[in-house]
């Protein structure tokens, strides 16, 4: 490419300096610039038609890479585009159906909920009832036993104060050992 401007350069000077004269020109003057110029204008054309091609057929590709690139990402977002209209279509219902699942757990947790403080209330009944049943019967027993040892208490005064029970008391005793 170099030797290509190096030439370019000397054949433009050269003309420079052959055009110096005053004369006046003819046609048979142009035939030599006139094949200079087709000359270079093939050798240029030979020279630059392969990068030029080359050039030509990457940008080609490139455009085609990116038109398909392009496509691509539009059929993704048109896939994309769909899914969301689809998901906003069935936000009402998929809203309803949150709702009604949400009344329905509502109203086992206050059917549940009921139930477990029936049963509570029902345990509690019999807790209680067994406590009193518990005291009640704690109550007997003691009274029992402090009526018991009143008895033997007031007989033990009795038989202590009465000469004649105490003698006999202490016979009988005897008489069973």
């Amino acid at each position: 490419m170099k030797t290509f401007v190096t030439l370019l350069t000397l054949f433009v000077a050269d003309m420079a300096l052959a055009a110096g004269g005053a004369a006046h020109g003819s046609v048979t003057d142009l035939v030599y610039p006139a094949v200079n110029f087709f000359a270079l204008f093939f050798f240029l054309i030979f020279m630059l038609k392969k990068p030029l091609r080359e050039m030509f057929d990457k940008k080609a590709d490139d455009v085609t890479n990116l038109y398909e690139f392009a496509d691509k990402r539009d059929k993704e977002a048109k896939i994309k585009l769909e899914m969301f209209q689809k998901k906003m279509n069935n936000l009402e219902s998929e809203k309803n159906k949150i709702e009604k699942n949400a009344e329905k757990e509502a109203k086992e947790f206050v059917t549940r909920a009921q139930q477990e403080s029936e049963e509570y209330l029902k345990r509690l009944d019999r807790d209680s009832e067994s406590k009193i049943n518990h005291e009640r019967t704690s109550l007997e027993n003691q009274l029992k036993e402090d009526l018991v040892s009143e008895v033997i208490e007031k007989a033990k005064n009795k038989i202590s104060n009465d000469k004649e029970l105490n003698k006999k008391a202490t016979s009988k005793l005897i008489s069973e050992i």
